[in-house]
């Protein structure tokens, strides 16, 4: 493209001095931040010298001290999903993701700076003290909750097998305390009919269609799906309804080893960093479920669950039906420390195929049927699942 040479002259000398300052304001604050990370390093060597040598106490717990300062350096950044933990913390937040773990069995996330009750798990000390999906844990043995970090939350629930945990729930305007004794839940990841009420189980059988559910992606979930969809394929199922309600999420690669299962080409979902740097999971030529899919979703689908729920709206090979889901598009990383002590950093967004960004948006079920559980009563929210899984069937004829 041709330039006035005149203009073009003016046009450079603006640049340069755009660029020249824009690098100067950047390498500014760059090094403004280096300075602060010295010398909120040194004034923490300088604060631990000033305590070893005139606190009253001789004896400090300098690992419990050091846990403490840790734990508020990842607090002050107001991010729900950055948290520090202790030696103990991070072995009970490991176990999440090998499919047993030591506590009272239920799922909780953080909606803003309240901790909500995804979920119980059936059969569990939780749902059998009644905790109720939509539920909010107020207090943990007496410490409140508010602004603390989910990770914090999980590890203060959880605790050795036959010890106790103290709960403050608020449901609606009401609040009430809760003992429980803790117990190892064993977290079947997929599901089948088996799951189902005998209502439910009835009208699945009657549309003759299969029914899969996910309850977490944890370790082995893309294995166990994969063989819960080939029993479905080999029974000939007319349609897959694929149930991911208060699916809290877990592990990202085994989430997009489900979802393609479904998406024929192209992208599963993109992970874009701070710098803005896209990677894509794509997906692969392998052998794929050809019959219709309705996907079942609500206020409880989140994360890596929102990801595949996302992918399969996104591609048009499912049809999503329930409510709005949870809203979490981030992707957090797990990190070793010292000691046995680990973190969790929130590393990157995602993006559906079509590039949405549902943080904190969730996704607008195709068609919205029942309705949100908070609040609702285990009738209540028998009923809702009922309907919704109706709803979904009459879709998945439709389809």
């Amino acid at each position: 493209m041709r330039r006035n040479a005149g203009v073009g002259v003016l046009l450079a000398v603006a640049v340069l001095a755009l660029v020249f300052s824009a690098g100067y304001a950047l390498g500014s604050r760059q090094a403004s931040a280096a300075d602060a990370r010295s010398e909120g390093q040194r004034m923490l060597q300088v604060l631990a010298d000033q305590l070893q040598r005139h606190h009253l106490n001789r004896n400090l717990d300098w690992r419990k001290l050091y846990d403490g300062a840790a734990r508020g350096m990842l607090q002050a950044l107001g991010d729900p999903y950055t948290a520090f933990f202790d030696e103990q913390g991070y072995r009970r937040f490991r176990e999440d993701f090998r499919g047993y773990f030591f506590g009272v069995g239920i799922f909780i996330e953080k909606k803003e700076t309240r901790l909500l009750v995804v979920a119980p798990i059936p059969d569990t000390p939780a749902a059998r003290a009644g905790l109720r999906a939509g539920d909010w844990i107020t207090h943990v043995d007496g410490v409140p909750t508010r602004d603390m970090p989910i990770e914090e939350a999980v590890a203060r629930i959880r605790g050795p097998q036959g010890s106790r945990v103290r709960l403050r729930v608020q449901r609606g305007q009401s609040t009430f305390e809760v003992t429980i004794t803790r117990q190892r839940i064993e977290v079947t990841s997929v599901q089948g009919e088996e799951s189902l009420t005998e209502a439910e189980r009835e009208l699945v059988r009657r549309a003759q269609a299969a029914y899969v559910r996910v309850l977490a992606f944890n370790q082995d979930t893309a294995e166990r799906f994969s063989a819960a969809l080939r029993r479905a394929q080999a029974q000939g199922a007319r349609g897959l309804v694929l149930d991911l309600r208060f699916n809290p999420g877990g592990l990202v690669d085994q989430c997009t080893q489900v979802a393609d299962w479904f998406v024929p080409t192209g992208p599963i979902v993109h992970e874009v960093d701070r710098d803005g740097r896209t990677r894509t999971v794509n997906a692969t030529p392998r052998e794929k479920y050809r019959a219709p899919v309705v996907v079942l979703v609500n206020e409880g689908t989140a994360s890596c669950a929102e990801i595949v729920a996302g992918a399969l709206q996104d591609t048009g090979v499912a049809t999503l039906v329930g409510q709005r889901t949870f809203g979490k598009g981030v992707i957090t990383s797990v990190v070793d420390l010292p000691g046995g002590r680990g973190a969790t950093i929130t590393t990157a967004k995602y993006l559906t195929p079509k590039r949405r960004d549902i943080h904190q948006k969730g996704i607008q079920p195709d068609v919205v049927a029942g309705d949100r559980v908070e609040g609702k009563s285990d009738r209540e929210v028998e009923a809702i699942r009922l309907e919704q899984l109706r709803r979904a069937l009459e879709v998945l004829r439709s389809r």
